[in-house]
């Protein structure tokens, strides 16, 4: 039996907007989610899908072992990593270049051309692994597949706009062009940006040795989810949303997240007809538009 519940809003959007970049703890939350459910806001519309025992778990240890290369430490993650703020130079000037605290975090598979690089390209992980990028396709599909079992709506428009993409910057037959990989990093309170917006995000979560918390929140519906091994989540990552504080933590404790998404600037990699647009592709494997 899947639960249905419908989330009372506790928080306006301008007082949950005052949350941004604060980590959340157990006040946020009044309702913790561990059990197959459905949630919905006072609109009827879907806020998240959380289903145990939803990845075999070889499915999702492929994903690890394939993907765990991408992490390293970044700066890039911003409001997340609990700090949006201008990078400070080595002799004191302010860059205009935004950065966020150091945490470990991985991209895997393609980007679109960016403030930085101006030009769509693999991530460096896909890259220089490719044979694990390769090997943890059959993760990505898997989750592909889930999304469009249960989120038909949200899969359909996304999966439209993933067909109309070049090939060449789609992972697999799905409807993701990126995985963002998380290891032992507490995300504090943000929205998601960057992804196609009539989408829907999600969150799988792989964990070693044992620990409390880690709980997935959403402040303004006061409501939270506590993912283990094998569960998988689908939530309106647009709303306000970062996890609680990992506690009772064993010396060996491991937590990796993953969040696969479409990079919504990715059509642009595409000419109206889907061609190729005319560029060079170096030995990298970068294409140069």
């Amino acid at each position: 039996m899947i639960k249905k519940i419908t989330a009372n809003r506790i928080l306006s959007k301008s007082q949950a907007a005052k949350l941004k970049t604060k980590f959340l703890n157990k006040s946020h939350y009044n309702q913790l989610i561990t059990e197959d459910c459905d949630a919905y806001d006072n609109y009827g519309n879907l806020l998240f899908r959380f289903r145990k025992n939803a990845i075999p778990l070889q499915v999702l240890k492929n994903g690890v072992d394939s993907f765990k290369h991408s992490i390293e430490v970044t700066e890039s993650r911003g409001a997340a990593s609990g700090s949006s703020h201008k990078r400070i130079r080595k002799d004191g000037s302010v860059s205009n270049i935004t950065v966020g605290n150091k945490v470990q975090s991985g991209s895997v598979g393609y980007m679109d051309s960016g403030a930085m690089v101006k030009y769509c390209r693999k991530t460096a992980f896909a890259r220089n692994y490719f044979d694990k990028f390769e090997q943890g396709i059959p993760f990505v599909q898997f989750i592909d597949q889930k999304y469009k079992e249960l989120c038909p709506e949200h899969y359909a428009k996304q999966k439209a706009i993933a067909d109309g993409t070049n090939r060449n910057y789609i992972i697999g037959d799905t409807s993701f062009t990126t995985v963002t990989v998380n290891k032992n990093f507490r995300t504090a309170c943000h929205q998601d940006a960057g992804d196609f917006r009539e989408g829907f995000g999600n969150l799988i979560v792989y964990r070693e040795g044992d620990y409390d918390g880690g709980f997935f929140v959403m402040p303004e519906f006061g409501i939270a989810v506590d993912l283990h091994n094998t569960d998988l989540l689908f939530a309106d990552v647009h709303k306000w949303h970062g996890n609680t504080e990992i506690t009772n933590a064993s010396e060996d404790w491991l937590r990796i997240s993953f969040v696969m998404y479409y990079r919504e600037n990715m059509i642009k990699c595409s000419s109206p007809s889907g061609e190729l647009q005319k560029a060079k592709m170096d030995k990298t494997g970068y294409l140069t538009l």
